[in-house]
């Protein structure tokens, strides 16, 4: 769990989506915040949950007939019951020995209202349509997870292999290929290297609608971006939070300020949600996305203002309290 990370998206952000696998964050959240702290952020309404098992994968695992190589058939997965879902994913919070009974029950029943659900019956369909628009009609972004998979995998760029994409009945898909040819490797390899690339733009294809729903930015893995740069260009610099987040590492590293988290210090949720509400702060969240171009002087210059934001840091392992700038 990246506490500091947190703590930046939270001040450089007006909305944060935390994107959950199960919701194991909490259990760590928990014993980093405690009991309290974990509350007033969930109070707070500082952020939602997104945490689903919803995503299109291929066919094979319900039973489904095997295909031929290159034949690919996808099914939407989901969750059949939400509410148990959750409720199974909330059960690890029970292995946090600090929080009693009553509190451990409030945190739970808090974060379950954080979770924001996505409407999979409307989405799923138009989700499906766009997959199946850039499968069919959008080579070059068919390509380039295909090249990404053969350079992680295998080390190799610039392969030139050709390949077309044929739909043979609703929702399944032949591709013809000469990868196998080019490479001197099975069928089955080629096959599966295919798979992992037209996934990847199902994944894609998937979190842009869920920035769409959200109306958040999704804050990629570096591992993604190459395949959304391909896909928005430009706006791909844009929407990742990783520039925003350079931004104030630098800005941080002129200041001569320290990290937020450390083993021996904990977080104040309370000063946190002041600080990051303050109009200092919106101002320099403003005035961040700028800076690519500003040099050090100006940087350390517009920073001064801001040193008295302090008091993400509370107590030490001494129990002393003290202070940070922001």
């Amino acid at each position: 769990m990246d506490i500091d990370g947190l703590v930046r998206r939270l001040l450089l952000f007006e909305k944060y989506v935390l994107v959950s696998i199960r919701l194991k964050e909490f259990p760590i959240l928990a014993r980093y915040l405690g009991y309290e702290g974990l509350r007033d952020l969930l109070s707070a309404n500082l952020m939602e949950i997104r945490c689903e098992c919803f995503q299109l994968t291929q066919s094979g695992i319900f039973g489904d007939p095997v295909l031929p190589p290159f034949w690919y058939q996808f099914h939407w997965i989901n969750a059949n019951d939400k509410s148990k879902y959750v409720h199974d994913c909330l059960q690890e919070m029970h292995a946090v020995p600090e929080l009693k009974h009553k509190d451990l029950l409030r945190l739970k029943r808090s974060i379950a209202d954080a979770i924001k659900p996505l409407p999979v019956k409307t989405m799923a369909p138009q989700l499906f349509k766009a997959f199946e628009n850039e499968l069919l009609h959008n080579p070059e972004l068919v390509r380039r997870p295909v090249e990404i998979e053969l350079y992680n995998k295998l080390n190799l760029d610039g392969v030139p292999f050709s390949f077309a994409v044929r739909q043979e009945a609703d929702q399944t898909f032949r591709v013809e290929t000469n990868l196998a040819e080019c490479l001197k490797i099975s069928g089955s390899d080629a096959h599966s290297i295919f798979e992992a690339g037209i996934l990847a733009i199902a994944g894609l294809i998937q979190t842009i609608g869920e920035m769409r729903e959200y109306s958040a930015l999704s804050g990629f893995r570096n591992e993604e971006l190459p395949l959304f740069r391909h896909k928005l260009d430009f706006l791909a610099g844009l929407t990742s939070s990783d520039s925003r987040e350079r931004n104030f590492q630098r800005v941080l590293d002129i200041a001569g300020l320290p990290q937020f988290a450390t083993d021996s210090a904990a977080i104040n949720v309370e000063r946190l949600v002041k600080i990051r509400e303050s109009k200092e702060v919106r101002e320099f969240r403003d005035w961040l996305g700028g800076i690519g171009a500003a040099s050090d002087a100006e940087i350390a210059e517009r920073v001064a203002g801001l040193r008295n934001l302090a008091g993400l840091r509370t107590t030490s392992e001494t129990g002393e309290g003290h202070e940070i700038s922001c």
